[in-house]
């Protein structure tokens, strides 16, 4: 019997899913010792100009925009454990290198090419997911996930800035480098094991070498054939990338808005990010006690509204506001992150195939990534045209209603979605 269908009642028992999930808490950990080492420095050390800075989050976001919904065919067709193994290993190679990097475009390069290799890890490490972890299981694997995410954006940065102003930025980088090693050696545990070689479509593959890139091609118009046949995947798709677009367009502007409201006080914008992980993490600990979930509209138009309320509300602050509103606005936007986090990971686990999960994990992280790179620039003409203020209050409106919208309408839009549970199981 596989592991995916051990029905053990703690998740916490499922040790195939508890390694990949070690393996991945050190590895986002040190991803953001990394991300603060590299401002630090970008900002400081060489006194980079400010659109060089700007380029770190597209060189981030480029390689996975354009080459996640190719890593996802991969993901499907071969050996999910080795794909993360190469990539952990070769990621850490690569941040070695930046301790030796002589200058911003040296490094963006370097960056660029370890986010390259890194592409393959999530459509990979979604597809093992779904292969291991039973479907009452599923909340709860992606809920732990999401949690070690924002503990990570909490701690991570904190130590990391204490850790490179006390010593450097370049040891932050080497616990990266470790952190990515390690979680290497982890997976080195799964490797052989018998449990998960099931996964690997070594079998799928033909001995005739000119027929493998017609079933590569073949593979990847599956996986968008995949998602335009299912309505709840195609309707939740869609509101994810508008409600990434719109947060994309002015997450970046915080320091902006902070800058014209609040000048004497540049240390909100640590309290805002602190404020809005704090929030994420409380939602996916509400969640995390769910076993189903069947209101899909809830989910995803509930986490648009969240972040519409939160950022409308930064833009109805003026000059003189009570120190505790941009706290408790981050604690709004943050139920919202978490909502969206868990619940759209939770509508892919649910609605793939295991022979289509990397696929579409792929695209998902491809789509994401796009709004990542394009987004901003939007929101940066539109802010230095109208100001902060104004389009923080736009978007949050605009989010607001597309949420209510999605909230109201989610019997028409998903209506697939519904299913039959038992009665003793909880749902949302």
């Amino acid at each position: 019997m596989s592991e995916k269908n051990k029905t053990n009642n703690s998740i916490w028992r499922n040790s195939i899913f508890m390694r990949i999930f070690a393996s991945y808490s050190v590895s986002i950990m040190g991803n953001y010792f990394d991300s603060v080492a590299l401002m630090i420095m970008f900002g400081y050390l060489w006194q980079a100009e400010p659109i060089v800075i700007a380029f770190i989050p597209v060189a981030v976001a480029l390689p996975q925009a354009i080459l996640s919904q190719f890593t996802g065919v991969l993901a499907d067709k071969m050996n999910k454990v080795k794909l993360m193994l190469v990539s952990d290993l070769l990621t850490a190679l690569l941040t070695l290198l930046l301790l030796w990097a002589a200058s911003p475009w040296i490094a963006l390069l370097l960056i660029s090419l370890r986010s390259t290799v890194n592409v393959v890890h999530f459509p990979a490490q979604q597809s093992l997911i779904k292969h291991v972890v039973p479907e009452q299981q599923l909340i709860k694997a992606v809920s732990l996930n999401g949690m070690v995410m924002q503990l990570s954006k909490i701690i991570a940065p904190l130590l990391g800035g204490i850790l490179a102003g006390a010593t450097s930025p370049q040891v932050c980088i080497l616990l990266n480098a470790i952190a990515f090693f390690i979680s290497s050696v982890i997976l080195m545990t799964l490797v052989k094991n018998k449990k998960i070689t099931h996964t690997s479509a070594d079998h799928n593959e033909t001995d005739d070498a000119s027929a493998l890139p017609a079933s590569f091609w073949q593979s990847w118009k599956e996986g968008w054939g995949f998602i335009f046949r299912s309505r709840i995947l195609k309707v939740s798709f869609l509101l994810s990338f508008i409600g990434l677009s719109f947060i994309q367009m002015i997450d970046v502007q915080f320091t902006t808005w902070l800058r014209v409201y609040a000048p004497e006080r540049p240390e909100l914008i640590g309290w805002i990010f602190a404020s809005s992980g704090f929030g994420a993490l409380m939602m996916m600990l509400f969640l995390n006690r769910f076993e189903h979930f069947r209101s899909y509209g809830t989910l995803l138009g509930g986490s648009i509204l969240f972040i519409g309320a939160g950022f409308g509300g930064f833009g109805f602050l003026t000059e003189g506001f009570a120190m505790w509103l941009p706290v408790l606005l981050g604690i709004f936007i943050g139920l919202g992150v978490g909502l969206y986090s868990i619940g759209f990971q939770y509508i892919i686990q649910k609605h793939t195939t295991e022979k289509s999960i990397g696929r579409v994990s792929g695209i998902s992280n491809s789509i994401s990534s796009m709004t990542v790179v394009i987004a901003p620039l939007i929101g940066g003409m539109l802010v230095q045209k109208w100001g902060p203020g104004t389009i923080f209050l736009i978007i949050g409106v605009i989010c607001t209603f597309v949420g209510l919208a999605a909230l109201l309408l989610q019997k028409v839009l998903w209506k697939e979605s519904k299913e039959i549970y038992s009665t003793q199981e909880q749902s949302i």
